[in-house]
């Protein structure tokens, strides 16, 4: 009898991760009408049920004002399923015409209220606010409501089969060999287009971490919107800022000039239809630029995080930048959030590692030769001149290389004045310097 003998190989386990699939989608005029009543049922149900939960707690709250004990059970339940069960109720009072849309339509309007709620009591949010009718707006249908019909198309509850502007196969096949399940899907209209948003539970192998043998240091700016280095000194790339925004601005204010000519809403006043027209087009300026945004910040993160073992970025304090109102529109167009942010998950997808630099690390204003560090250093500056060396280098290459070697096995963030941060300063640094693209050095450097 022979015995086979099998030689096993170590394959990663495969992990399970909530993961988004967004594709633009092609409704025809009847079909947009029909998402369109999804998307009002929802926001109709929300303010329903907002209501009556507002008018119950207001009327107990009067009655033990008045000195009554109002028990517990009085009081009006914010959890998802009471919601729904409160809403099954009263739907028939409240809304005749419920049945012409789905059921995922009001489940999605209890679950967004009931999450409101739960911010609110929390203290992560203010009190829950009607929904007022726009021109944008968005449902969530849950797996049930909808399934690919192939890779080119998606079909909906109620609505039917709606065409994709691109190809679904990448999910279409984690559907078909079952590594993929579609938990729910979100369709919005903005900006005069419509997209669906798959939410899906995946299964990944996910890369083993790389040993961090080509470390980069990546640092954001304005003028060249991503300078790279390596530890050796190395310039490896510039990424020009393309300004999108700013590009698309005269286009825009003709767009945004001839909307105000129009009859637009009002206190009970409906736009007119060429307002809605004129509109459109400038949501369709917005939206071009926003995609363009987004485009740049794909192929730059998905390059570093593919080619790049170890990645460093400077933890900068964007919302404290944008409190510059002269730079406050440049800095929001290159989006650097968004930069660090794709970063993130796209270095655990493909092995490498991603190392935030101490927010008082002054990585612009220390030379990268000898070390020293200067105590100002203006934004008109572009070349930076070392006065102990004599190092003239580009400011912006000089901070990407001090950032890369902030990667290196031992080294750890200083600040300014290469001492550690007092924890009596960490709150400082929601403070940032909004007129320095790199990170903001700490008081003790007196700059």
């Amino acid at each position: 009898m022979t015995t086979a003998v099998l030689e096993r190989t170590s394959t990663p386990p495969a992990s399970v991760m909530t993961q988004a699939y967004a594709y633009a989608i092609d409704p025809t005029p009847e079909q947009a009408n029909l998402l369109r009543s999804h998307i009002g049922g929802s926001r109709f149900c929300y303010n329903a049920l907002l209501g009556l939960v507002k008018v119950n707690w207001d009327e107990n709250r009067q009655r033990k004002d008045a000195g009554q004990v109002v028990p517990q059970e009085d009081y009006l339940s914010t959890g998802h399923f009471d919601l729904i069960y409160l809403w099954a109720a009263r739907r028939a009072e409240l809304a005749p015409w419920w049945s012409e849309n789905g059921a995922s339509t009001y489940n999605d309007a209890a679950q967004r209220l009931s999450r409101a709620f739960a911010n609110w009591r929390r203290g992560r949010a203010q009190f829950p606010t009607f929904k007022s009718r726009g021109q944008s707006g968005s449902v969530r249908f849950t797996n049930t409501a909808l399934r690919l019909s192939d890779s080119h198309h998606v079909r909906i509850s109620r609505v039917g089969e709606i065409k994709t502007y691109e190809s679904t196969r990448k999910l279409f096949r984690h559907v078909e060999r079952g590594t993929g399940r579609i938990l729910a899907a979100t369709v919005t209209e903005r900006r005069g287009k419509w997209t669906i948003s798959f939410t899906v539970e995946v299964e990944r192998v996910m890369a083993p971490t790389r040993a961090p043998e080509r470390i980069i240091g990546v640092d954001v700016g304005l003028t060249t919107l991503y300078t790279e280095a390596n530890p050796e000194g190395e310039h490896v790339l510039n990424v020009p800022n393309p300004r999108h925004f700013v590009q698309a601005e005269k286009t825009l204010a003709t767009a945004q000039r001839a909307t105000s000519r129009r009859q637009g809403p009002g206190p009970g006043r409906s736009p007119s239809k060429r307002w809605v027209k004129a509109n459109a087009r400038v949501q369709r300026v917005h939206s071009g630029v926003a995609n363009a945004r987004r485009n740049l910040i794909h192929e730059t993160t998905t390059l570093l995080a593919k080619n790049y073992d170890l990645i460093v970025v400077e933890d900068l304090n964007v919302k404290g930048m944008l409190k510059n109102h002269a730079l406050a529109k440049h800095i929001a167009d290159a989006a650097w959030g968004e930069f660090v942010r794709q970063l993130t998950y796209k270095t655990t997808w493909y092995g490498s590692s991603l190392v935030k630099a101490d927010r008082f690390y002054a990585s612009s204003k220390t030379c990268h030769q000898c070390g020293t560090v200067k105590a100002k250093l203006s934004l008109d500056e572009r070349v930076y001149h070392c006065e102990a060396c004599g190092l003239d280098q580009n400011r912006d290459v000089n901070a990407a290389i001090n950032l890369a070697r902030q990667g290196l096995a031992g080294t750890h963030s200083v600040t300014g004045r290469r001492g550690e941060v007092r924890p009596g300063q960490q709150n400082i640094a929601d403070q940032a310097h909004p007129g320095e693209a790199s990170t903001e050095t700490s008081p003790e450097s007196g700059a």
